[in-house]
């Protein structure tokens, strides 16, 4: 059986990205993105997980597209072609943050000089 509920996902990440980065007029916007969507089961509901790429706009972007739903949710509803398109719901993605740190703990790692019985 197929996944409907992850492509209709995938398909509303897609647009909801392309909405808020070529439809709304807002400088906040130029450099957002968005990393993972999770669609309620009866598609009533959607939380879009965002980020941006200034650290301290992140919040202000949040707020920015929460204010400006129900104005995504009409232009996201004209390019699905599902009988019920989700309300929606921006959050900010921490997972991003969570990676880098990830990643810095590696590079420490990977650079750090390894020792050998001949060191101790």
């Amino acid at each position: 059986m197929a996944d409907k509920k992850g492509r209709v996902g995938e398909i509303i990440q897609r647009n909801v990205s392309e909405i808020i980065l070529y439809s709304l007029k807002n400088d906040i916007c130029k450099f957002a993105s968005v990393h993972k969507v999770e669609l309620a089961s009866d598609y009533s509901y959607c939380k879009i997980y965002v980020s941006h790429i200034e650290k301290n706009k992140e919040k202000q972007l949040v707020g920015y597209l929460n204010d400006s739903a129900s104005l995504i949710r009409s232009m996201l509803s004209k390019k699905l072609d599902i009988y019920k398109t989700p309300s929606l719901v921006f959050l900010l993605d921490v997972d991003v943050e969570k990676n880098n740190q990830i990643d810095s703990i590696l590079d420490k790692i990977k650079n750090t000089k390894k020792k050998t019985l001949k060191d101790l």
